[in-house]
Order: C-alpha cells, then sequence, then structure tokens
C-alpha cells in the first residue's frame, strides 16, 4: 500500500476543525487521484460530501465502502438513483482509478442493491473503456486538424488562382 502524506492528512484534519470543508474537500479529491487505491481517502471525502449537505455526492465516495452505517446507505442509494441506476454510468461516476485487485479483493458485507455487482463488474472492465475513450478523442482532434489543413490548403490554391 502506497504511504499518504501524514502532514497532509494533518492539514485536512486542521481544515475540518476551523469548519473550511470546501478546502479539505479539494485536498482530499488531490489526494485522490495521487494515490487511488486509498479507500479510506474516499470515506473521508464521502464524510464532507456529508457534511455539505450533498448526500448523492457522500454516496458516490461512500460506494466501495465495506461496511456502511444507515447513512451511507440512504446516500449510496440516492447516488445510484441520480445515475438511473445505470451500473456502467454508476462505474464511470465512481472515477476509481486504483488497482483492481483492491476490487476483486472487496467483498461488498452489504448487498444493498440489486446493480451493485454489475457496477463491480463494470469497474473491473473499466481500462478497455478508457482505451476507447482514448482513441475517440484522437479521432476528433485527427478530424479537427484535416479539416483546418484542407481549408488552409484552399485558401492557398484561391490565392494562387487569383494572383
Amino acid at each position: 500500500m502506497e504511504k499518504v502524506p501524514v502532514k497532509t492528512i494533518k492539514k485536512i484534519e486542521e481544515d475540518i476543525d476551523k469548519n473550511d470543508l470546501g478546502k479539505a474537500r479539494d485536498r482530499l479529491h488531490g489526494l485522490i487521484s495521487t494515490y487511488p487505491n486509498e479507500l479510506e481517502l474516499r470515506r473521508k471525502l464521502g464524510d464532507i460530501y456529508f457534511a455539505l449537505e450533498y448526500p448523492s455526492m457522500a454516496g458516490r465516495y461512500w460506494y466501495l465502502e465495506k461496511n456502511k452505517t444507515s447513512e451511507m446507505v440512504k446516500a449510496y442509494i440516492l447516488f445510484e438513483k441520480s445515475l438511473g441506476n445505470d451500473p456502467f454510468k454508476i462505474a464511470r461516476a465512481l472515477k476509481f482509478k486504483g488497482d483492481s485487485e483492491i476490487l476483486i479483493r472487496l467483498e461488498l458485507d452489504q448487498i444493498i442493491s440489486p446493480i451493485q455487482n454489475k457496477v463491480k463488474e463494470n469497474l473491473l472492465e473499466q481500462p478497455d473503456d478508457l482505451l476507447k475513450d482514448k482513441l475517440v478523442i484522437f479521432g476528433c482532434f485527427s478530424i479537427i486538424i484535416l479539416t483546418i489543413l484542407f481549408a488552409l490548403i484552399g485558401v492557398y490554391a484561391l490565392l494562387n488562382w487569383i494572383f
């Protein structure tokens, strides 16, 4: 497991004590992108979103929590409903970029919704989807560059014809 800097965790706790939840939230987002395998960071971020009264966002970050409280379950259900109970959309919204071994070992003790296992399957399959997304982006940029190139060639040909 990766080591999260203790200094940053202390800053987050100080921000929470000062009731500066926005700054703590931003710091946690940064830590989650740096240390995606640390599920404890996701739980803390869910706690902050719940304190900020965004239960759907809290449910998003509590989704991978092993033992959920009743508040977590309510937020979890709100999160799923906000995405139309679509396992693919839920998996993408979770933005879990960590090691797939963590998901394999993660046996969710509480079966809260029937789509829970489908979401886990989608999370495990997601790297293929990321490759497709990158190919689509590359294709779009290629089309834009070719369009600009053909426009420049057309302007050049027009100017040569006129002059």
